[in-house]
Formats: C-alpha cells, structure tokens, sequence
C-alpha cells in the first residue's frame, strides 16, 4: 500500500497494513466476528492507530484506537448508516473514550495533540 501524509510530523510515511483479528478466545475479544481492521504505523514519528469496521446488522460501527501502547489508551467510536464512510452525513457522531471512560471531544483532542506534540518534537530533535 502507498503511504500517506502523517498528521503529526507532516512526512509521507504513515504506512496502512492489514491486520486479522483472530483471538485466541473469541469470547474474550472486544470486536465481533469478520470485523475488519487496519493498523497505521508512520515510520518517522511513531505515530499510529487501529482501525476496526465491524457490521452490526445495517449498522457500520467503526472504532479508532489512536497511539497503541500508550496509557491512557484513546478511542473514538461512530457509527455510519452506510457501507463505506463517505462524508460526515452518513455518521451518528463521534463518541470519545480515554480509558474505555467516555469523555467529551475537546478533552479528547486535547489528549491526542499533547500525544502528537510529544512524538513531534522526539523526530524532530
């Protein structure tokens, strides 16, 4: 897959790759069966998230977990009324989590850029 533009450090870097969700117990797993995911990876800052799109009956629920590894860990979930997501019409909205605790958007955001600002300034420097 082509790499794209990182939005944290601005470099052509950030790599796509597949990834098969496959538990050792499904029972135990967070995502439903024949959910699609992707993981993003920018090989210059660090920066990256999981993608996850899973078919709920009509339903597309599609979850973002941003900066695996990291604590505390920042999700974002929507749920689109559509196959393929093609604009912003086709979500319900945006609910946030840090930690699996739901939060509003701007602590969120504010969350996720003290992140990108400290990735940033490590590729940077």
């Amino acid at each position: 897959m082509k790499p794209l533009l990182c939005k944290t450090c601005g470099c052509l870097s950030l790599v796509p790759m597949e990834v098969v969700i496959d538990p050792e117990d499904p029972r135990e797993s967070p995502w439903s069966p024949g959910a699609e995911s992707r993981f993003y990876s920018c090989h210059v800052c660090g920066d990256n998230w999981l993608t996850v799109r899973e078919d709920q009956g009509g339903v597309v629920q599609v979850t973002f977990v941003h900066q695996m590894g990291m604590e505390p860990t920042l999700k974002r979930v929507a749920h689109l009324h559509a196959p393929v997501f093609v604009s912003e019409d086709a979500l319900e909205g945006w609910r946030y989590y840090v930690d699996d605790e739901p939060t509003d958007e701007r602590r969120w955001r504010e969350k996720l850029a003290g992140r990108r600002r400290i990735l940033k300034s490590v590729c940077c420097n």
